[in-house]
């Protein structure tokens, strides 16, 4: 068995140690990655990282570091490491916030004009007590 790394950096969070995730493959699985990474692969790897991480992980991010991992292994290296621009958890579901919002117009209501009084010329100035 060999064990292959994958080493994933923040590029939101510069400061923060990177976050290792490693696999032991056999020989059948060394030459033949794309066995390993299927569906229930990839959401259990997702879930790992998004747990090790805090960040969200989305299916861009998901198949980039699964198309470049499985590069790696099909070529032998044993560490991959990636920086990737990953948003925190909180954000993960921006896009289904669901806002009506408030359409409904303002009751109008008069200015009070009673207390401007010009002065003189023809465009005069006001005067608001």
């Amino acid at each position: 068995m060999v064990k292959y790394t994958l080493k994933i950096a923040n590029e939101n969070q510069p400061n923060l140690n990177p976050v290792e995730h490693s696999l032991d493959l056999g020989y059948e699985l060394e030459n033949n990655p794309e066995r390993l990474f299927n569906s229930e692969f990839r959401k259990q790897l997702r879930s790992t990282l998004q747990t090790k991480t805090s960040c969200s992980i989305n299916d861009y991010h998901l198949k980039t570091i699964v198309e470049t991992w499985m590069e790696d292994i099909y070529r032998g290296y044993r560490l991959t490491s990636l920086s990737l621009n990953l948003l925190p958890l909180e954000f993960d579901k921006i896009h289904q916030l669901q806002d009506p919002g408030d359409f409904s117009i303002p009751d109008l209501f008069p200015p009070d004009l009673s207390q401007i009084c010009p002065k003189n010329g023809a465009f005069p100035p006001l005067i608001f007590n």
